[in-house]
């Protein structure tokens, strides 16, 4: 099964409704590739997605081609194999939430979120060591797919052309993430010999035929004169004239 959670992860967004119906109708035992770009959500429900990935029997695949921020980088937690696009990132931070009322109330929240950050905290910890992984959180951490590697938050990282994040809740947010990988795209590089599979020895016949194929429609071409007309004597040109 192959499918793509991208927008933010609210109950809404059709890619999730998508996910969710894909996951009733395949087989226990299929292999899945999900690729995900999301500056995050809901928490809870980055959680679902991540557990319903770990429980599945199948191979479940998952590539970052933009960001996983927040619940999606939770989401990404349930792969067998996780892997990146050489300019996408890697975003965790603690549970946030917003809040109104008095002082019971705002502690209360305070307490709450406090255990909502433990349950996400956990989702890591497969990857990632408890302590390393609580000040990551702390910090409120963006990181590079080559970070993202070194931590072991991720597998493998690939490379292609950047892919920019859609997002509602925080769209200013995904805005400054668009206009940071549209410019640290690097230029293409020229493909040399060996990268193509040409060895040095064939490249240079190549060229020879090359160099003598244009010699040869340089060359100048035998000029074939006309025809003289005979000659004739004067007498006779006078007449004609």
């Amino acid at each position: 099964m192959k499918h793509k959670i991208k927008g933010d992860i609210i109950g809404w967004n059709s890619s999730i409704w998508d996910f969710n119906y894909l996951m009733k109708s395949i087989k226990e035992d299929e292999d899945i590739d999900l690729s995900v770009n999301s500056y995050g959500g809901d928490a809870f429900l980055g959680i679902d997605i991540c557990n319903t990935l770990k429980d599945h029997k199948g191979f479940v695949t998952v590539t970052i081609t933009g960001i996983a921020a927040s619940a999606c980088s939770i989401i990404c937690m349930g792969a067998d194999k996780l892997r990146a696009h050489a300019n996408a990132m890697l975003m965790v931070h603690n549970a946030q939430t917003f809040v109104a009322g008095d002082a019971k109330k705002l502690r209360k929240a305070a307490d709450d979120v406090e255990k909502v950050s433990q349950a996400v905290l956990q989702s890591y910890t497969n990857r990632v060591d408890v302590d390393t992984m609580k000040k990551l959180l702390d910090d409120e951490t963006y990181l590079t797919a080559e970070e993202a590697l070194k931590y072991g938050l991720i597998d493998e990282i690939i490379d292609a052309e950047p892919e920019e994040v859609e997002s509602e809740i925080f769209e200013n947010k995904a805005k400054a993430f668009n206009n940071k990988i549209t410019a640290t795209v690097a230029p293409k590089q020229p493909i040399s010999a060996s990268a193509s599979g040409i060895d040095k020895n064939t490249l240079k016949q190549m060229f020879a035929e090359f160099k003598n194929e244009i010699k040869n429609e340089l060359k100048p071409k035998e000029i074939v004169p006309d025809p003289v007309a005979p000659k004739q004597n004067l007498s006779s040109l006078f007449l004609h004239l």
